[in-house]
Parts: C-alpha cells; structure tokens; sequence
C-alpha cells in the first residue's frame, strides 16, 4: 500500500495572521460519491508534516449528511478495493464480497431496516481513512453519502487533495463547496509533495 506525504510550511506573518482569524489548515480528499468532508483540520505549526496510507474503511452513520455536520461513525470495517459490504440488520458490516465492483472502487450496501435518519429508513454511508498529522494520528470520514434501506452506494477514491484554511475545527465535516482558493495536490508521479502558505494573498502555493 502506498504512503503519501504532504510538507505545509507557514512563515511566522502567516501563522500570526492565521491564529488572529481562528483558522486552520483543511484538507479534502477527492472521491467520486457523496459529499466532500473535511477529512483533516488542524490547528497549524510552521512546519506541518502529514502523511496517509492508501488503506480504507467503509462506515456507517446515522448524522445526516447535510452542510456543516460532523460525520459521527456507528460501524466501521476494513475495506479491500474491489469489495461490497452489506451493513446487516444488526447494524454491522458482513465481510466483504470481492469481485462484486472494480478493483478501486468500494460498495456498500444498506440492508438494515431499523436504521433511521429523522424518520426515513436510511444511513449516511462512506469511506474512511486515517493519517498522521505533525505527529497525531486522526481517522475521520472523507465522503458522506444518504443510502437508503436496500439500497447501495459506491465510492471510488482518488489520490488528489485540495488545501484551504478554513474555521471547521473538527475532523469529518460535511462541506457544501471546497473553498475556491484552495489549491489542488495531485499525487500522479510523485509520492511526496511541499507547499507553503502565501500570507500576502492568504492562500496556499506549490513550492
């Protein structure tokens, strides 16, 4: 599985402008499926290291899925690329099923009756997916979508990710739009990737 890097590095005008507004560094992870989340927020240093492994987990939630909501998961499995996961009427995932969808995609599929979102028979559905942040390590949600009972949901990750700042303070925040500064991360060729924070135009830059 492979490791991912990303090298934040604030100057000392930066990280002071950031702390005076309250905001802190957000990264959202692209995946086709649901809504975005703030997967990672964090309080930032002047030199932030964060690191991730392409390993996921499929959950389950009964949050929904709207603007502003942090994702609070009720079941959660290890995920295998190419696997469905049934969430049974106990409110479990069942092993999954491989061969079931392509080998980078992940289904899930809402077979619990009892489980409601206000009084519809539905769960919030997604991936989830832990890395290291300066250290810390933090799991949270990276997509939220509505699944309705017997019915299914897929997801498909993409490693490329869009960096802002932002006041969310929480990890797994459903996000209506990224914001439109942010600056977009593609990990295509290269495993490792540094930026830095432009305090002038208050926004993110490759180095």
């Amino acid at each position: 599985m492979p490791t991912y890097e990303l090298d934040i590095s604030i100057d000392q005008a930066g990280l002071t402008a950031l702390t005076q507004a309250g905001q802190s560094v957000t990264i959202v992870k692209q995946s086709s499926g649901g809504k975005p989340t703030a997967w990672i927020s964090f309080t930032p240093q002047m030199n932030n290291v964060i690191t991730w492994t392409e390993q996921y987990s499929v959950y389950s939630s009964t949050t929904n899925a709207q603007a502003g909501a942090t994702i609070r998961t009720s079941s959660v499995a290890t995920a295998i690329g190419g696997s469905s996961y049934t969430l049974n009427n106990s409110g479990f995932f069942d092993k999954g099923i491989s061969g079931r969808v392509g080998p980078t995609q992940y289904q899930i599929i809402n077979a619990d009756p009892d489980l409601m979102i206000g009084t519809t028979p539905m769960v919030t559905a997604g991936l989830l997916q832990g890395a290291s942040v300066n250290g810390k390590n933090v799991s949270a949600p990276l997509c939220a979508a509505g699944v309705l009972y017997n019915q299914t949901a897929l997801f498909t990750p993409i490693e490329t990710i869009m960096v802002f700042t932002s006041s969310y303070s929480d990890n797994g925040i459903v996000i209506s739009q990224v914001a439109g500064n942010a600056l977009t991360v593609e990990y295509t060729t290269n495993n490792t990737a540094a930026i830095a924070y432009n305090d002038q135009n208050n926004q993110f830059i490759a180095n």
